[in-house]
């Protein structure tokens, strides 16, 4: 299953559903994080995409974690998870998939830094490279996977995955997709990467410098509850789970 979490996504949203690679997955959903604007009127009227809509905005990590439950409620086994607004390419899906398949991740995980040279001329700022790889060297030090690229919007679970996590205590916020990570690693989850293409223009060329600092250093404190939880300190989001997430009951639109 594919499933994509939309926030102002008019523009982009028809050309992207246009270009998926629908022959992949039995079932598409859309959830709209109450934009405001046209995106849920125009997933309405696209052929095959089941499309939903929140009242009311629930941030980046409410939204992933309504779309990641409501895929499990589904009975999906994988789950793709793209963002509609043409930011990452889905040529990356079937290596992702084959990730699963033939080497048995749990979670995989886009790198955009497999060419430097292509981060560059698909639009990444300068100034978020050389960061994102520092950030990414700590985080593959601290909890000691073999990853290049930990923050970015391109990944694919699956449902044992997903049954082994906490993930419903995750943030609400962009910190959602690396606390997954770090509950992956402390759950011993074998996590695979596999290249992924960008697409950064105008407005839509990620987060500005001053939520980018904000979201880097809340990081640190992600990664600090995970030293604590491996010395034996619990907490929240570092917990051994015995039993798969309560079902989450949402309406189609």
């Amino acid at each position: 299953m594919a499933v994509f979490i939309a926030y102002k996504a008019e523009k982009t949203l028809a050309r992207f559903w246009q270009g998926f690679p629908k022959e992949y997955f039995n079932e598409c959903i859309l959830i709209d994080d109450a934009s405001g604007d046209k995106t849920f009127a125009i997933a309405q009227k696209l052929e095959g995409l089941h499309a939903y809509q929140n009242p009311v905005n629930l941030g980046y990590g409410g939204n992933l974690k309504k779309a990641l439950r409501l895929a499990l409620d589904h009975g999906a086994d994988i789950i793709v998870d793209i963002h509609p607004d043409a930011e990452y390419r889905p040529s990356a899906i079937p290596a992702a998939l084959a990730k699963i398949r033939r080497e048995g991740c749990g979670l995989v995980l886009g790198n955009r830094f497999t060419n430097l040279g292509n981060s560059f001329k698909n639009g990444m700022y300068f100034w978020k490279i050389v960061p994102l790889l520092t950030l990414s060297l700590i985080d593959r030090l601290i909890l000691g996977l073999k990853i290049t690229d930990f923050h970015k919007g391109f990944r694919v679970y699956t449902k044992e995955f997903l049954e082994k996590v906490n993930f419903e205590a995750n943030s609400t916020n962009y910190l959602f997709s690396f606390e997954l990570i770090a509950q992956a690693a402390f759950a011993k989850i074998k996590i695979g990467e596999v290249p992924v293409e960008t697409n950064y223009t105008g407005r839509k060329r990620g987060a500005t410098l001053k939520n980018s600092i904000k979201y880097s250093l809340a990081t640190f404190k992600v990664l600090a509850l995970f030293l604590l939880a491996k010395i034996g300190i619990k907490n929240k989001i570092f917990r051994k789970q015995d039993f798969p997430n309560p079902p989450l009951k949402c309406r189609k639109k």
